[in-house]
């Protein structure tokens, strides 16, 4: 890492860094015992690209990876997914994906599946779905209601250790012991810092943009910094996707942008 590197960058870095590294461990050791990594952190500043980033410099390919990217699961869709995902070797990768906010019945059937695809064991962790019958969503994916979990589990969300642990109540204890724990939260002079170099460093908004094309015109990318100096004590929330959002408005809208990003970034 360059040694002259902005010291509050080089910390969120190397926040990140731990989630590309413990990633890599988790994906690459089938056989350990614990099944289970939790991800937490702000959204929009990167965890999900860490993690992706991870497994692919493993090679894992669709094969071994399943994402489950922003959806609210129903009990019978998760013990779907897992099933789906139940081989050695495979990992399920739920990444902003609401688990836990359900009613109490739903979110205690979810919490109790994941609670047997971790049990940190070297034998069985078998996964049962103690009803008179299949669900029609199990019946469609020939999913039996009993089998053998040996797969693993990430699971990335923007909630926090303390609110996942007020909503879960009496199962937190149980999860927490059985998932690898990674946290990834920041102050906004640390997000502002990291996105600014993620703009000038590594180009985000240019050469290495994902959302246009051949990136932003120069004009816009320096109308952007220039906007986000001037409001970062005000904006709702600074990361790298609301860059890409404001750089998106000025482009759109060249005359009347920063009102439109007024109304939608400034906290009054």
């Amino acid at each position: 890492m360059n040694k002259f590197l902005n010291p509050i960058v080089k910390e969120v870095l190397n926040t990140y860094q731990t989630v590309e590294t413990m990633t890599k461990m988790f994906a690459s050791n089938p056989d350990a015992v614990n099944r289970g990594l939790l991800i937490s952190g702000d959204a929009g500043m990167g965890k999900t690209h860490f993690v992706q980033k991870a497994l692919s410099d493993l090679g894992l390919t669709d094969k071994e990876v399943k994402y489950v990217k922003g959806s609210s699961l129903t009990a019978p869709a998760m013990f779907c997914l897992l099933y789906q995902a139940r081989e050695k070797g495979q990992i399920i990768v739920f990444d902003d994906t609401d688990i836990i906010h359900k009613g109490p019945g739903e979110r205690a059937a979810i919490l109790d599946m994941f609670k047997s695809a971790t049990e940190p064991t070297m034998g069985q962790r078998i996964l049962g779905w103690h009803r008179a019958e299949r669900n029609t969503l199990m019946k469609d994916n020939d999913v039996p209601m009993e089998f053998d979990f040996q797969g693993a589990i990430i699971w990335i969300t923007n909630d926090s250790v303390e609110s996942m642990r007020k909503v879960m109540k009496g199962h937190w204890n149980a999860i927490a012991s059985r998932f690898n724990q990674i946290e990834a939260w920041f102050e906004d002079h640390e997000k502002i810092a990291y996105t600014l170099y993620l703009i000038d460093e590594v180009k985000m908004l240019a050469d290495n943009c994902t959302v246009i094309e051949g990136g932003f015109p120069e004009d816009v990318i320096d109308d952007t910094v220039e906007y986000m100096n001037n409001n970062y004590r005000v904006l709702k929330d600074i990361t790298p996707r609301v860059a890409i959002k404001i750089a998106d408005i000025r482009k759109s809208f060249p005359e009347q942008w920063k009102v439109f990003c007024d109304n939608q970034f400034i906290s009054y």
